[in-house]
C-alpha cells in the first residue's frame, strides 16, 4: 500500500473514533430517552397559585391577575405555608427511611411499627392540609370579579387542551372509545341486542 492511502485510511479511523468518543457519553447517559424526562424537576413553577379544587396556576398567569397588596399578602402567606408544610413532610419520610433503616441494620424487620409510623405521620399533616386549602381559599375569595374570570378562563383552556389530549390518546389505544359517555351508551346498548342474534 501506498503512503497516501494509509494516510487517507488513518485520517478517517481518527475521525471515526473522535466523532465516537464525542457522542457516547449522550447516547450511554441515562434518562436520554424520551421516558427519561419524567419527573425531572418541579411540574408546577414555585411561586404559583393553587386553587384547591382547580389546581395550579403558573407564576406568569399570577403575574397577569395583577393582584393588590392585600391580596399578594394572602398569596404570600398561602405560599410560604405550602413551602414550609412540604419541607415537614420531606423531614418527615426521611424519618421514615431512618426507622427502616435502622430495622435493616438490627436486622429485624417490624412491619407494624411502619405501619403505626406512617399514621402518625398522615394523622400530623392531615390538619395541616386543611389548614393550607383555606388559606389557598382565603386568596380565591380575595379575588374581584375580573381575576376571577381570567381564572376560569385559565382552568377552561387547560380542560381543553386536556380533553384534545385524551381523544388523540384514544385514538391510538385500541379498545378505549374517544368518545364522550353520551356517545358510547348508544353502542354498548346495542352490544347486548347483537349478542342475542
Amino acid at each position: 500500500m501506498s503512503r497516501s492511502v494509509i494516510r487517507s485510511s488513518l485520517a478517517v479511523l481518527a475521525v471515526a473514533i473522535a466523532a465516537g468518543t464525542a457522542v457516547a457519553p449522550v447516547i450511554a447517559a441515562p434518562g436520554a430517552g424520551p421516558a427519561g424526562h419524567h419527573h425531572r424537576g418541579p411540574m408546577m413553577e414555585r411561586d404559583g397559585l393553587w386553587v384547591p379544587g382547580l389546581g395550579p396556576l403558573s407564576k406568569t398567569q399570577v403575574e397577569a391577575l395583577k393582584l393588590d397588596a392585600k391580596q399578594q399578602a394572602l398569596f404570600d402567606q398561602a405560599r410560604d405555608a405550602s413551602r414550609e408544610a412540604m419541607q415537614a413532610r420531606r423531614d418527615a419520610g426521611r424519618g421514615q427511611h431512618e426507622l427502616l433503616d435502622a430495622q435493616l441494620k438490627a436486622g429485624k424487620l417490624d412491619p407494624r411499627a411502619l405501619a403505626a409510623e406512617g399514621d402518625k405521620r398522615r394523622q400530623q399533616f392531615e390538619g395541616q392540609q386543611t389548614q393550607l386549602r383555606d388559606k389557598w381559599l382565603a386568596v380565591w375569595d380575595s379575588l374581584n370579579d375580573g381575576q376571577r374570570a381570567q381564572v376560569t378562563q385559565i382552568v377552561k383552556e387547560r380542560q381543553a387542551k386536556m380533553q384534545e389530549r385524551h381523544a388523540k390518546r384514544g385514538e391510538h389505544r385500541p379498545g378505549r372509545a374517544a368518545q364522550s359517555g353520551a356517545e358510547a351508551q348508544p353502542a354498548t346498548a346495542a352490544q347486548p341486542a347483537a349478542k342475542a342474534q
